[in-house]
């Protein structure tokens, strides 16, 4: 039903309604723009290895990991800015989307990987930043209680299907055509999305003062938690979607076989964040989707990745892994509406916690990419648990580092009203 303020205003209403649906479609599509490309850089960077003029060429496997973090990085400034001028957020979101489709465009040119990591890594990192900072700002004013989620379908929309489309162009069209045209789709595409996208409440003519207040969370112990057990998972959830494929080539599978695990594993973990979020909406608890998501992809990479050598079994990996590691993502409304309390006037405070959240994963995942490429040696003796010599140290960094980060889980020991050195009186959490 619709909702009616104090002043006998009626809204539509949240978590459901023709317009809460609407919303969430055309941020799905977004979703997809924003984040599908650096998830399914995989299969560019196994076409790039393979053929001129990027063969052989090291630096073009940071573009992917480059264009995830700078997206990442993006959003505390792009957050703040929409808190204190919600009036620019769909113009802000148009700007996105015409970099993001101007920079693919422009890396279809691109003849050197300097030049290619600066227009798909740089430059769409910060477009898709633009683009998809605002839409969750947005999302705060449609989705309350089913906030886990809807933010679990966004997720799940990013580069679901698009492995093996990217590799039948490719392969066919080459690098030139398929980025031309997939910045053209994109904006097309996009656009349509960006007419979905309204706010669900009139915009104050005066937006709030930006106060020190603003950043009393980072006072709490469980903020700090939250922030380094984010960090670490991100540092190893990265591996498998980007070198998968890379790996199946060394056990001889044909590259559309290839393209066909890092498609599985984005299709599992576009069925997996939905059902980890709705998980953390009804048990009004995010702590059992927090283990799955660490515990149980550290134990996927240690006991199947490790022994996988064919198809199958790599397959089977993929859809394990994707289903368990991607649920961590949607988590973060969760971590953030606990950190700040969920009372409607604490909303723009956490959503400039969910920021800082994925700015910290941000870094983590640039950081990553370069230690994940120090562990691995294409072209040394595959032999051997883990893919031998070759494969074996990402392994083992992959299981370790994701057990690592369950250590979020003693958040629930600590609780969000305590600071240091003082205790606060306790606030409600609503459905948090």
């Amino acid at each position: 039903m619709p909702a009616t303020d104090a002043s006998g205003s009626t809204y539509p209403p949240q978590d459901g309604g023709e317009g809460a649906w609407l919303f969430l479609l055309g941020a799905c599509i977004i979703e997809v723009t924003a984040w599908g490309f650096p998830y399914c850089y995989g299969v560019f960077e196994a076409y790039f290895n393979t053929h001129p003029p990027f063969q052989g060429q090291n630096l073009v496997s940071t573009g992917g990991v480059l264009s995830n973090g700078v997206l990442q990085l993006s959003l505390p400034p792009v957050m703040y800015y929409v808190n204190n001028f919600p009036k620019h957020r769909i113009p802000i979101m148009w700007l996105g989307c015409s970099i993001c489709a101007f920079s693919a465009i422009g890396a279809g040119f691109a003849r050197t990987p300097l030049q290619l990591i600066m227009t798909i890594g740089l430059l769409y990192g910060m477009g898709a930043g633009m683009l998809f900072g605002p839409s969750i700002h947005l999302m705060a004013e449609w989705f309350k209680v089913k906030k886990s989620l809807a933010y679990g379908f966004m997720c799940a929309a990013a580069g679901a299907g698009l492995p093996p489309v990217y590799t039948a162009c490719l392969n066919r069209y080459g690098y030139k055509a398929t980025l031309i045209g997939w910045g053209i789709i994109t904006f097309i595409v996009t656009s349509l999305g960006l007419l979905c996208i309204r706010p669900r409440l009139p915009v104050s003519a005066k937006p709030p003062s930006p106060s020190r207040k603003d950043f009393e969370f980072a006072k709490k112990p469980l903020f700090l938690i939250m922030l380094i057990a984010t960090m670490i998972q991100a540092a190893a959830h990265y591996g498998p979607s980007l070198y998968l494929p890379s790996f199946g080539a060394d056990f001889a599978l044909s590259p559309a076989e290839a393209a066909m695990l890092a498609s599985l594993l984005n299709l599992a973990q576009a069925i997996g964040q939905p059902l980890q979020g709705w998980l953390a909406d009804w048990r009004k608890s995010y702590y059992i989707p927090m283990l799955i998501s660490t515990v149980g992809a550290s134990l996927e990479a240690l006991l199947i990745w490790g022994f996988a050598r064919n198809l199958w079994s790599l397959s089977v990996f993929a859809v394990a892994f994707g289903s368990t590691a991607g649920g961590f993502a949607v988590l973060r409304p969760r971590f953030a509406a606990e950190i700040v309390g969920d009372q409607e006037e604490q909303d723009n405070q956490s959503l400039l916690v969910f920021a800082i959240l994925t700015a910290s994963r941000g870094s983590a995942i640039i950081g990553s990419g370069f230690i994940m490429k120090s562990l691995v040696h294409e072209g040394w003796s595959t032999k051997g648990w883990g893919g031998g010599p070759a494969w074996s140290n990402l392994v083992i960094y992959t299981g370790a580092i994701m057990f690592a980060a369950s250590f979020g889980a003693v958040g629930m020991f600590v609780g969000p009203a305590r600071g240091y050195g003082r205790a606060k009186k306790q606030t409600p959490l609503g459905d948090a």
